[in-house]
């Protein structure tokens, strides 16, 4: 239903598209996790299209953006965003990325990254993929692999210590996840400001551990779909999550914010949250 679907609603939504555009000032912010080596020419043509139409930006322009600076390239750009932290990222970072040009977020989990190959496999599958599916041979990347990205202009960002979710634990609980992984990140590496919610719906997190974020980091991206601008609390960053596996029509669909008003009400709920949350980020 979904491929069938997608044409007709891409062709829908740039209609609505031109006659009510994105807010001034918008970006969006595209998620992806392991890029699979059958999904590397559905991301490398979404990479071509996003360069050649002067769309793409980095962590820093999307920054500049989310404080009312204006942005001098094409429509609507697109800041690309990877979670978890798989090996494959530093692979795609030093192939596809490098040949554009292009700066990134990497959200990561130092927790899972200390484990030994045998206990991170189960990890994986335990917290990542929330217990669904078997153990398989992909890995995380090293603080190696981390150095080498910042090196090159990438940011990383953190995704709690162990991947857990949030809204599962205590308060306490929820600033070892956080606080400790941003100390971590802070001494092997630097202060990040970006900081991923795990799983990224909007039962994934609440105000506690908002207010938990917002001690260590500036902004909270979370999987909930929509653009970004200025207006946008920086604890309630949308993102839009692209289906590499997915027919063309609908990755764009899902790139270009198609998809935006499913997430109406949960873009209401994050925002309610993220306001009632204390916000008052200080250095790790």
């Amino acid at each position: 239903m979904r491929n069938r679907l997608a044409p007709l609603l891409w062709s829908a939504h740039r209609l609505v598209r031109a006659v009510r555009p994105a807010p001034a000032g918008s970006f969006r912010i595209l998620l992806f996790h392991d890029v699979a080596e059958t999904d590397l020419p559905a991301f490398a043509a979404l990479l071509s299209h996003l360069a050649d139409s002067r769309r793409l930006i980095g962590p820093a322009e999307a920054e500049a953006m989310l404080a009312g600076n204006a942005w001098n390239g094409g429509r609507l750009p697109c800041l690309l965003s990877f979670d978890d932290g798989f090996a494959s990222n530093r692979v795609l970072a030093d192939t596809l990325l490098a040949e554009y040009g292009a700066r990134a977020l990497f959200f990561v989990c130092p927790g899972l990254m200390a484990l030994d190959h045998d206990r991170q496999r189960q990890a994986i599958v335990a917290n990542i993929h929330d217990g669904k599916g078997a153990a398989d041979d992909r890995s995380l990347m090293g603080w190696d692999d981390l150095e080498h990205l910042r090196a090159h202009g990438h940011v990383i960002g953190n995704h709690t210590m162990d991947h857990l979710r949030l809204t599962r634990l205590t308060p306490a609980q929820q600033a070892e996840q956080v606080g400790e992984a941003a100390r971590i990140l802070s001494s092997r590496l630097e202060a990040t400001d970006w900081f991923a919610y795990t799983f990224g719906d909007i039962d994934s997190v609440d105000a506690s551990a908002l207010s938990e974020i917002a001690r260590h980091h500036r902004f909270c991206r979370s999987g909930i779909r929509g653009a970004n601008h200025r207006a946008v609390h920086p604890l309630a960053l949308r993102a839009d999550h692209v289906d590499l596996a997915s027919p063309p029509a609908w990755r764009s669909l899902a790139a270009e914010g198609g998809l935006d008003p499913l997430y109406r009400h949960q873009r209401a709920r994050l925002d309610a949250m993220a306001y009632t949350a204390q916000y008052s980020p200080t250095s790790v």
